[in-house]
């Protein structure tokens, strides 16, 4: 018996984002893409810390001492977290550190703020922009130790004054710029927040001298608890839940790596917090700011790139027609998402179609495809929305639109207790002639007009009767609560999702068992939940060849004999973010492809409403194989795992260099 047959799933984690970390120092990215590679890293590790990390030490606190899949104890895992994070950390400073030299070669800088040339302007920003908005707090009986906020920049201060010390607190406000930019001729300059206060302590503690200086940064527990019974309390729950998201528990403080011991000593006794939750940064703390550079220089960014259009729709025809001749499809963000804004846009103003109902997971700010469901409402139609409050880190954006699509007549349900709605579903109910039509679209991503040009997703939009019988019960199931559990064509979570890859993976054993040939590939985010991992092992040793695309976390471990020798493991990092969900299994060479919302997780395909769809379109199919097959072939972004660890592919002597993500960028799927 072979033990330890999974990966841990936080430390597989890390593992995905010091991919994304490498992309920084990929000298194949353009500049500032690299830059901006190292905020998405720093913005990861940040909810990393807020979500996961806290559930670790939930255990803790509970007296959960259990080995998880993987062997590890939850304390065992706190200090692997905490050792292989600080290394990551360390090595996107020397990262940055390298950025910084090339950044300079393009007349951009970082200064020393000690050079007195910036003074007086940084003098004029200090006293009209900063110096009126924070607040120091020197604590003394009368100024109690204020309460630190997750995720806010801080300066300590140890200070003395007629020979008594005191200790200051500066909190950085949100409000406040992090990053400052200050050009002169070509030359761009950059300077942070915290740097020009610490330059002018003097103008703002004035009367005290000012001995030891250190920044800090705390990171709390984010992950919403919510105590409610009935969907009819879930949003006033999530509304409370979110006014407590920054006063969690914490769970990880980040120091400048010259604060002083005394200072580091009073912050554990007034914040409370581990020697373990620390992490000494030498350099600049939290480089999410990095994001805003991406404006200096467009020549040093990805080149611009239009999402091509739809050829079927280019003559002019009735989208509604060409969807009932034939399905419709295309891959995110390759193809433009405004397929599907203009439908909507166009069934809101139809005065055939009578009824629009869809999932909300995920959308963007100023949403055209929810200011056409809006004037849908207007216009007397029905309109039914899902939405699900509990979309991590948009919940105040779904409140908001859900208000506002309740404001103007729309039916807005928030979802089931118990259950996430992660699935992606449209259905426009139209009338033709003397019948009802109804049209689905099925996706793998969400609802989102800005994220589809940046994720990898797959869409489909067909007027199958069965595929619209099983969108109509659905939304009566999602909306109704009502107990039918039976789709006709969809595979729905938590009910026959999870059976049905199952029993497709069983019948590629019995064909390897039979001496015929067999083939899985998936392409998921995550691959976490232990019967799918051992349904592939199983496959693995019958025979049968498994390909995994899993750009983040993977539990499995391919490769080892006896175990999973017939499984590859790649992960894809680039330009884009691979999100797109597609199971094939060869199935005696007629070849069935499934797109689905889900990734492999318990909390998918358990606790989550989630859709998977088989795809019957011969030209879909060709497609799928097409995109599956160049994926499978990227020698230049991919990465291949071996047990745990992974290694970078590159192009072997003579072979042709393929970047699935530009290749994809200039060919059609």
């Amino acid at each position: 018996m072979i033990k330890n047959r999974m990966n841990n799933r936080e430390l597989s984690w890390l593992s995905f984002n010091e991919r994304v970390l490498m992309e920084a120092a990929d000298p194949s990215n353009p500049l500032l893409e690299r830059v901006k590679f190292a905020a998405i890293y720093s913005s990861n590790l940040d909810e990393f810390f807020m979500v996961r990390v806290s559930g670790v030490y939930e255990q803790l606190s509970a007296g959960d001492e259990r080995p998880d899949q993987s062997g590890l104890t939850p304390r065992a895992l706190i200090n692997d977290i905490a050792s292989r994070s600080r290394r990551l950390n360390d090595l996107q400073q020397d990262i940055f550190r390298q950025l910084k030299v090339e950044l300079e070669r393009e007349q951009i800088y970082f200064p020393d703020l000690s050079d007195r040339h910036f003074d007086d302007i940084l003098e004029s920003i200090f006293l009209d922009e900063i110096m009126p908005v924070i607040s120091p707090v020197t604590v003394d009986p009368s100024h109690p130790f204020p309460f630190i906020y997750s995720r806010r920049m801080c300066i300590i201060v140890e200070l003395t004054r007629n020979n008594k010390p005191y200790t200051s607190l500066i909190m950085i406000p949100e409000t406040l710029r992090r990053a400052y930019k200050v050009r002169k001729g070509k030359k761009v300059y950059i300077f942070t927040v915290e740097e020009i206060i610490k330059k002018h302590l003097h103008m703002l503690l004035k009367g005290y001298d000012i001995n030891r200086v250190g920044l800090f940064r705390v990171t709390r527990d984010a992950d919403l608890e919510l105590t409610t019974a009935s969907s009819e309390d879930l949003l006033r729950s999530m509304q409370r839940s979110l006014s407590q998201r920054k006063k969690g528990d914490v769970n990880r403080v980040e120091v400048s790596g010259d604060i002083a011991e005394s200072s580091l000593e009073f912050l554990q006794r007034m914040v409370g917090f581990t020697r373990t939750q620390v992490d000494f940064v030498n350099g600049t703390i939290d480089l999410t700011f990095l994001f805003g550079l991406s404006e200096l220089k467009e020549s040093l960014m990805f080149p611009p790139f239009k999402p091509r259009p739809l050829k079927r729709l280019e003559g002019g025809a009735d989208i509604f027609d060409l969807i009932k001749e034939k399905p419709l499809y295309f891959f995110r963000p390759y193809s433009s998402f405004s397929v599907v804004t203009d439908l909507i846009a166009k069934a809101a103003k139809d005065d055939n179609v009578l009824a629009i109902k869809m999932t909300l997971y995920r959308a963007n700010k100023n949403s055209r495809i929810l200011a056409s469901l809006l004037e849908a409402a207007r216009r007397g139609k029905q309109v039914s929305v899902v939405v699900e409050l509990k979309a991590r880190f948009d919940e105040e954006r779904n409140i908001e639109w859900a208000k506002n699509l309740e404001e103007a007549g729309c039916i807005v349900t928030y979802g089931i207790v118990g259950l996430k709605i992660h699935a992606k579903c449209m259905l426009i109910v139209r009338r033709e002639a003397d019948k009802i039509v109804r049209y689905t679209h099925i996706a793998t991503g969400n609802y989102n007009e800005n994220t589809a040009t940046v994720y990898t997703d797959v869409d489909l939009i067909t007027a199958d009767d069965s595929m619209g019988r099983d969108a109509t019960q659905l939304f009566n199931y999602l909306m109704g609560f009502t107990e039918e559990e039976r789709w006709s064509v969809m595979r729905v979570a938590p009910f026959s999702l999870r059976s049905s890859i199952i029993a497709m993976i069983d019948q590629e054993i019995s064909f390897a068992k039979r001496g015929e040939s067999a083939e899985i590939i998936m392409k998921a985010n995550s691959l976490i939940d232990e019967e799918i991992i051992n349904k592939f092992y199983e496959a693995s040793q019958a025979g049968v060849k498994v390909s995994l695309i899993i750009r983040g976390i993977c539990g499995l471990k391919p490769g080892i004999k006896g175990l999973s020798e017939n499984i590859h493991v790649r992960s894809i990092i680039g330009r884009f973010l691979e999100h797109a969900r597609i199971l094939y299994c060869k199935h005696g060479g007629a070849g069935i492809y499934c797109i689905t919302s889900a990734d492999m997780m318990p909390r998918n395909l358990n606790g989550r409403v989630e859709l998977m769809v088989e795809v019957t379109d011969s030209d879909m199919k060709a497609s799928l194989k097409h995109f599956l097959d160049v994926s499978l072939a990227d020698n230049k972004k991919a990465w291949e795992m071996h047990d745990d660890k992974y290694t970078k592919l590159l192009p072997m002597n003579g072979e042709e260099e393929i970047h699935s993500q530009r290749y994809f960028l200039e060919c059609e799927i």
